[in-house]
């Protein structure tokens, strides 16, 4: 039996786009009934994802908003330790073998950003594997091969680069052979990125280049190919039916058929006939062949190795232009993969790559778009001004201008692929988005004007005609909007090319003393005649000339020198100006230039602290927070190796922590996690060693001897800086499994650190095994269950211990085992080893398996027990005194279960002895039921948050059905809630949601009770979950409805794609008014008038394990609501029925006697008792054949239903109830709880 687990860029998505990227979608020109759109709703639960080194991250949350919760170490890493830390938005695990590889540039950070790999599409519930590129080192010709574990996805000879699929469960294998071991080290592999995800980024705007004009001079394009890399194209779309001249699908998809909407609309805007609007929606080169490959799927989203490919692919087909309306979310300076690309095949094959900027605003240039060689293209609106949301320059790192030119991107209509950008529809044709998704393909276009003019211009002097003619953009910046507005008659009238088309530099502080940088520029000439050219570089003194005139002679070219002067440049500002030729009969060219001026910077040399007696080795992580901006910069450091920084002048925070560690063999093993927090003044070139001498320790315990430390604990950091415009987070946290790592903290000295944190959390439960010698109840061991262990192990070993030391030298076959109980300390670095070992021992009939330490990771039905360390000593000693009979009891998780927080404000202290008794402590008695196999573990997590971010998790774990008192860490806000995941066949990970309670304050004498998993099923309205769920603001109707909530109401959060069925809004006669296939998630559109509505929500569950979820297996929840046009977010008023039935903790009802139960009524937004005008129910057992329960009205206001006894089966209710406003609701439930016994395992 399985068993449970523990557990394209357009400018109008950026809102919702954060981290992650959204679809592209419409401009506000929907209907009053519009199609909705399906609402992002709260965070989905808590799931994971699996980083390269094979370690497990919890988070919660989408986009932004995702934050850690818990990290567990992969197979054979079980000593391993971690920093989690948060910058930019985003939340990053960094484990210690890892700290060193990023810090040296060899590895990619982004493997282990958890935001990025989310939105990226690595989370466990989206694959089983992970991709990354590999490049070659130095010495290597060719592209690497691929480690063992690992399989070749694609090569990319051109760059040396190879896409690899790692599987998820090989992955720890693949890490060992790419991190810091170099004698494991895969040969030929020189750095390892992330292959990251990237996303898709005219009536008027045709004319606005200027386009028409060259149409009606014959010049549409015709002989040029241009290839579209995007999410394909609509094959019977008229306007691009007779322009596709090959296409091919690079994605998963395995089709061209465009499915999204983007590539189509991009591809109609480069060279659509119009067809279908009778020319009005012609694109700027009708005339021009598109080669499509599809390299973004259907959900707007693509991998690096995807666009690799497609790249080769159209400098193959012989494209002269490719355009890409694609990028990511990172900043980068032109030397990733895809911009390395860019240039190498622009170098080779003379093609012109032009590539939208981005949507992201300023210093945001990313890849593709930051390639030396790419045309990157910024937007301007309709009316000639930058639009808002256009990506700006200049180049992160490396000096260059970007964007280099701009073309029309907002309110852009072209091409609709049928059954697409339902939202964005003009007609059923054309749709209208925005982005500079829509500017690139604009310039794209000119360039196979231009290149029909001139088909023997490489793609190099294209770019340079482009840049050269564009019209400056008023008000504008060169890092704005680069050259300015793509003019395509000067552009095809242009005399002069100048190359470099743009010029750029940048100077480090102290500029005033910056050498001045001579630069040339190569004027052509492409008439039959010589041209006097009159250069100009505008006002201020950062551009020299050599001279003013310069005459270029007919079919020939002229060299004018330029000195760039970044003295005369501001500290800490960009200049933007421009080398500028005209030439008589109006001709002008003009070349951008950009100077960046570093702030007043400094370096800041951080050395590491080296290890103290008892350690091998250590690793330390720095958040350098800015005290004036909150701007955060990570560091790490390896030993006492110098890493020098370069920092604004300022005053920082170094947040941090040292990890002591030893390594055996392979493996790394944390010991020690030391924090520490400080002012650093930089003001000058300072230096700062960091050491761990004044270090003291930090101990966290209850008052209980009967508890023992549970799986997940954290120390950390966390420091708020408020800038006067806003607060910014930053800070470090150090979890740990079972508290397996000893924790000291370095006392900061001088003044307090306002708005700094220094907390620490564990959790501790009642043992889930007792160890004892026959004939005595006292527990002899500390024993500890696996991570990897059976835990739902409830039965008893009696055996002899038979002690085999790592094992190297046993032979199971030829030892008495049976029925003994095995003591191993199986070697780290051994984990084939270890487990064709244990197997072993199994086959030779040991009762149960003891370990020591880390190494083993099996999940097998012998048991297999982790023994506390601390007490292998004294067990060791005692078998030396003669045979050792022990007795194992497997107990059911019960009692008392602790989740202790403390912090200190304002600084790190001397250590900290945080001992709390249990009299001091909240209490809380709660009871676990299940809808599913009964002893199943669950965990029962708890967090707390600071400023709204999450801590850390805690975790206990218990067997359902069960009773528990629960001990809170009082006046603190805490977030409760457990999480549902299985197996299904080959370990693939189904997760099915989450129930999370509401933030709560608990009192040390509050009297507190808590029902978790309890029946029947059904959306939660009321307090428990948490802020309103239906909203009416504006004109709008949003619907996140937390649909298989248990009875007591905590919130269900399902993961995406777990459930199926719809949301439907009627108008009161019941006609359909919109509707979304996602249950419980919409947005509507209303008109603003008051009126009765019906909203109805279906939504079924379906599990592939029949063992995980046994009950709510369909809901189907119909309200009457009235609403009408609130001025700012108000909840809508939805009744919420209220069950409390007595049921066993198996959710059953004695099959033999009637089942009397209570209903109450609320509403949405009041969570007030309300009077019931009138109550009808009826039960089923098989969902069709409904019998009416008597119903009537109780003292209380509470209604009483009987429902006849049944036997055994699964009971189905119908629900009707209505309030005295004439709102009502009828919710029909199936499987709503059990009578008796119906399941397989009865």
């Amino acid at each position: 039996m399985r068993r449970t687990r523990w557990a394209a860029v357009c400018a109008t998505a950026l809102a919702a786009a954060l981290a992650g990227g959204t679809l592209p979608a419409a401009a506000d020109n929907t209907p009053a009934f519009a199609a909705p759109s399906t609402s992002p709703g709260t965070a989905g639960g808590s799931s994971t994802v699996t980083l390269l080194t094979g370690d497990v991250v919890t988070y919660s949350g989408r986009g932004n908003g995702v934050q850690i919760s818990a990290i567990v170490p992969g197979t054979g890493r079980e000593g391993m330790g971690f920093t989690r830390f948060r910058a930019g938005g985003h939340e990053y695990a960094v484990p210690i073998d890892a700290m060193g590889q990023i810090s040296r540039g060899r590895v990619d950070q982004r493997l282990f950003d958890v935001t990025e790999l989310v939105a990226s599409g690595y989370a466990d519930a989206d694959t089983d594997s992970l991709r990354i590129l590999v490049g070659g080192d130095a010495g290597s010709s060719g592209s690497p091969d691929a480690p063992k574990g690992a399989r070749v996805a694609a090569a990319f000879p051109a760059t040396r680069t190879t896409a690899l699929d790692v599987p998820k469960k090989s992955a720890d294998t693949v890490w060992k052979q790419l991190g810091t071991q170099s004698q494991a080290r895969t040969e030929g592999i020189g750095k390892v990125w992330l292959d990251g995800r990237v996303r898709a980024t005219l009536d008027r705007s045709v004319p606005q280049i200027g386009a028409d004009r060259a149409h009606r001079a014959g010049i549409t394009g015709k002989g040029t190919r241009v290839a579209v890399l995007d999410t394909g194209y609509d094959r019977d779309h008229p306007d691009l039916k007779s322009a596709v001249v090959a296409s091919q699908d690079f994605t998963r998809d395995g089709d061209v058929q465009d499915m999204q909407g983007h590539g189509t609309h991009v591809s109609s805007i480069i060279a659509g006939s119009g067809a279908a609007s009778e020319g009005r929606y012609a694109g700027v080169a009708p005339g021009a062949e598109l080669v499509e490959g599809k390299v973004l799927d259907n959900d707007g989203y693509g991998y690096d190795s995807w666009i690799l490919a497609g790249m080769q692919w159209a400098v193959d087909q012989d494209a002269k232009v490719v355009n890409m309306s694609l990028g990511s979310t990172v900043a980068s300076d032109g030397t990733d993969p895809l911009s390395a690309a860019v240039d190498k095949l622009s170098a080779e094959h003379g093609t012109l790559f032009v590539i939208a900027a981005g949507n992201s605003g300023d210093r945001t240039i990313s890849a593709p778009g930051a390639a030396d060689a790419a045309l990157t293209v910024g937007s301007v609106t309709k009316s000639g001004e930058m639009s808002a949301f256009s990506s700006r320059g200049p180049r992160q790192g490396r000096p260059a201008v970007k964007p280099e030119i701009s073309a029309p991107g907002s309110d852009i209509v072209a091409a609709r692929a049928v059954g697409t950008l339902d939202d964005a529809a003009v007609t059923e044709r054309y749709a209208s988005l925005s982005g500079t998704s829509m500017a690139s393909p604009h310039v794209a276009g000119a360039a196979a004007l231009l290149a029909q003019r001139h088909p023997d211009w490489s793609g190099a002097r294209l770019k340079a005609a482009l840049i050269g003619s564009a019209a400056p953009v008023d008000g504008a910046m060169v890092s704005d909007t680069g050259s300015g507005l793509t003019d395509v008659p000067a552009a095809l009238a242009t005399a002069v090319l100048a190359q470099p088309a743009t010029l750029a530099a940048r100077t480090t502080y102290p500029n005033a003393s910056a050498e001045p940088q001579s630069r040339e520029l190569t004027w052509t000439n492409t008439t039959d005649k010589p041209v006097r050219l009159r250069l100009s570089a505008g006002q201020g003194s950062a551009v020299r000339l050599d001279a003013r005139t310069l005459t270029v002679p007919a079919r020939s070219s002229a060299v004018s020198e330029v000195t760039l002067e970044p003295s005369q440049v501001e500290a800490g500002t960009t200049y933007g100006g421009a080398v500028t030729a005209t030439w008589p009969g109006g001709g002008r060219a003009n070349v951008p230039v950009s100077i960046q001026a570093d702030p007043e910077t400094y370096t800041l040399t951080l050395t590491g602290p080296a290890p103290r007696e008892g350690s091998e080795a250590t690793s330390t992580g720095v958040v350098l927070q800015n005290e004036k901006t909150g701007a955060s910069q990570v560091v790490g450091l390896t030993g006492t190796t110098p890493k020098k920084v370069t920092l604004p002048r300022g005053s920082y925070r170094a947040l941090g922590h040292t990890w002591e560690y030893d390594k055996v063999g392979n493996t790394v093993v944390g010991t020690t996690a030391i924090h520490f927090a400080r002012r650093v003044t930089v003001d000058k070139d300072t230096s700062v060693a960091l050491d761990t001498k004044e270090a003291k320790p930090v101990r966290i315990g209850v008052d209980d001897g009967s508890a023992r430390v549970a799986l997940q604990s954290a120390t950390g950091i966390a420091s708020r800086i408020d800038t006067g415009s806003g607060a910014v987070d930053s800070g470090l946290i150090a979890p740990s499994s079972a508290g397996q790592y000893r924790v000291e903290a370095v006392p900061t000295t001088g003044a307090a650190l306002d708005g700094l944190t220094f907390f620490g959390g564990l959790s501790w439960q009642q043992r889930e095994v007792d160890a004892h010698e026959p004939g005595s109840s006292a527990n002899a061991l500390k024993l500890l269950l696996s991570q990897y262990s059976i835990y739902s192990w409830l039965g008893t070993a009696t055996g002899e211990v038979v002690d085999i030391g790592t094992g190297a030298d046993t032979d199971p076959a030829s030892m008495d085992l049976k029925g003994k109980i095995v003591l191993w300390t199986p070697a780290t670095s051994q984990t084939a080893f270890n487990n064709a070992l244990y197997q072993k021992l199994t086959d030779a009939g040991t009762a149960a398996i003891m370990y020591v330490g880390y190494g083993l990771s099996v999940y097998r039905p012998t048991p297999v027990l982790r023994l506390d360390e601390a007490g292998v000593p004294a067990l060791r000693d005692r078998l030396a005194e003669g045979p050792l009979t022990l007795t194992l009891d497997g107990v059911s998780t019960g009692a008392d279960a602790y989740y202790l927080h403390h912090s200190v404000d304002g600084r790190v202290p001397a250590g900290a002895d945080w001992f709390d008794r249990r009299s001091g402590l909240a209490e809380v008695r709660t009871t676990e039921r299940t809808h599913g196999y009964p002893s199943d573990p669950k965990g029962m997590y708890a967090w707390t948050t600071w400023h709204g971010l999450t801590l850390y998790q805690q975790v206990t774990r218990y067997r359902p059905p069960s009773e528990q008192t629960l001990y809170f860490s009082p006046d603190v806000a805490w977030t409760t809630a457990t999480f549902h995941y299985q197996y299904d066949v080959g370990d693939s990970v189904y997760p099915l949601g989450t129930l999370v309670s509401a933030p709560t304050v608990y009192r040390k004498d509050g009297d507190y009770r808590d029902d978790w998993m309890s029946a029947p099923f059904n959306p939660a309205l009321g307090k428990q979950a948490g802020a309103a769920q239906v909203v009416r603001e504006g004109d709008k109707l949003k619907v996140a409805l937390p649909v298989f909530s248990d009875a007591a109401g905590h919130r269900a959060e399902t993961a995406p794609g777990a459930d199926s069925g719809s949301t439907v809004l009627a108008d009161d006669s019941g006609k359909v008014l919109a509707r979304n296939a996602a249950p419980g998630r919409a947005t509507f559109d209303l008109p603003r008038k008051e009126s009765w509505y019906r909203l109805t929500v279906d939504a079924s569950r379906t599990s592939p394990d029949p063992v995980t979820w046994m009950l709510g297996t369909r809901i189907t929840s119909e309200w009457r609501l009235r609403s009408g046009h609130e001025y700012s977010a108000a909840p809508a008023r939805l009744l919420d029925l209220d069950y409390r039935l007595p049921l066993t903790g198996e959710n059953a009802a004695d099959p033999a006697k009637p089942l009397d139960y209570t209903v109450g009524l609320s509403a949405q937004g009041s969570h007030k008792a309300l009077p019931i005008a009138s109550l009808k129910v009826w039960y089923a057992t098989d969902g069709t054949d409904w019998k009416q329960a008597a119903a009537a009205r109780g003292a209380d206001g509470r209604w009483k239903v009987t429902v006849p006894a049944l036997g055994t089966a699964k009971v189905d209710l119908r629900s009707t109830v209505t309030d005295t406003s004439g709102a009502s609701l009828t919710e029909t439930l199936i499987d709503a709880y059990n009578s008796g016994c119906a399941d397989i395992w009865c």
